[in-house]
């Protein structure tokens, strides 16, 4: 049970209030369900008024307490909302996550500040609808594959806690984004969590937990992509990633494994096809979630060919109209920043 103070109740409701998505009933029943908490939503008069709707569904998620050992539901929810705020809201919010201990904030991803893809408003919506999702049986194992050398990173630092993703590219070595271990001081108080992910039953399977060694953090902060060395050789055990020969084009689409909202290991192979590449990045509509920066993009082959680091609602120049779309930065871009040396030790 969460117990917040009357100061933090009436800001978190007047910051939940002033979500676009949350001021109809439809729009309160889809986060909720986002945030994993969609068996909930039959219990919570999510009706009326936006500031009185939220108000319930807050007293309701302070008093159900937790829904794992991990995690409180009103953490669940709060580490969902932090995608559609801004930097202050989202500072805001981690501070609450951590006061309360209700779960691990998500590292917050920099902002995309402009879309280089289509422009037409309707042309997602088209491609999506007109498209050949039909895939062969072993699609599902080489995808169950792929999601074994990914892994949750949790951050400590003093008083500072924060989630991303990260993927093996050799036995031990680990790629992730530079927001998410910027700099070698992390590395002593950051855990590299493998398998943490459910059973076909809901039940959490054991997770195996990797440090670093301390000996080799590569991080870029332009191109936003940290290299770290892991201890034990995890690959030995969980595999490692192996690199597409090329980048992907407009149209190709791209999956992505990750640990959204800092959850258990999740994979969005749907509505995820590429709308923009240049030598440096990769745009694409493929669902992801904060707590996700760092998870490897993913050709239909399953070989890594970007590392996702950003995303957003960006409003399309030509019409005006917002959509939510997102971005990583090319693996060729990541491997011609690396030495010689270090970039032959790579899967």
């Amino acid at each position: 049970m969460v117990e917040l103070s009357m100061e933090e109740r009436q800001r978190l409701v007047t910051l939940l209030a002033a979500v676009p998505v949350l001021g109809s009933a439809s729009g309160r029943a889809e986060i909720l369900a986002l945030a994993g908490l969609g068996d909930l939503v039959p219990h919570i008069d999510l009706e009326g008024p936006t500031l009185v709707a939220v108000s319930r569904v807050v007293t309701h998620l302070c008093a159900y307490g937790r829904v794992s050992y991990d995690h409180e539901a009103l953490g669940l929810l709060l580490n969902t909302v932090a995608t559609l705020t801004g930097k202050e809201q989202q500072d805001f919010l981690a501070a609450l996550l951590l006061r309360h201990r209700m779960m691990v904030p998500v590292s917050p991803a920099p902002a995309v500040t402009a879309w280089k893809g289509a422009s037409g408003p309707g042309q997602v919506h088209e491609k999506i609808i007109a498209a050949n999702t039909l895939r062969p049986v072993h699609f599902l194992e080489l995808a169950l594959a792929a999601a074994r050398p990914v892994c949750q990173i949790v951050v400590a630092h003093g008083a500072g806690r924060w989630t991303g993703t990260g993927f093996l590219v050799a036995d031990d070595l680990l790629l992730t984004n530079h927001h998410v271990l910027p700099h070698p001081d992390l590395l002593g108080g950051a855990r590299f969590l493998f398998n943490y992910e459910d059973d076909p039953a809901g039940r959490p399977r054991p997770v195996h937990e990797a440090r670093a060694t301390g000996r080799l953090h590569l991080a870029d902060e332009r191109h936003d992509f940290a290299l770290v060395e892991l201890a034990g050789s995890p690959g030995a055990e969980w595999g490692r990633l192996a690199i597409a020969g090329s980048p992907p084009r407009p149209g190709d689409r791209v999956n992505i494994v990750q640990h959204p909202a800092g959850r258990p290991k999740q994979i969005a192979m749907q509505s995820n096809f590429v709308e923009y590449a240049d030598d440096d990045v990769v745009q694409y509509v493929t669902a992801t979630l904060p707590g996700s920066s760092g998870a490897p993009v993913l050709t239909d082959d399953w070989r890594v060919c970007a590392v996702h680091h950003a995303g957003g609602t960006l409003q399309e120049p030509a019409t005006g109209s917002y959509y939510y779309r997102n971005e990583g930065i090319l693996l060729s871009r990541v491997l011609a920043e690396l030495p010689s040396g270090v970039r032959s030790r790579l899967g």
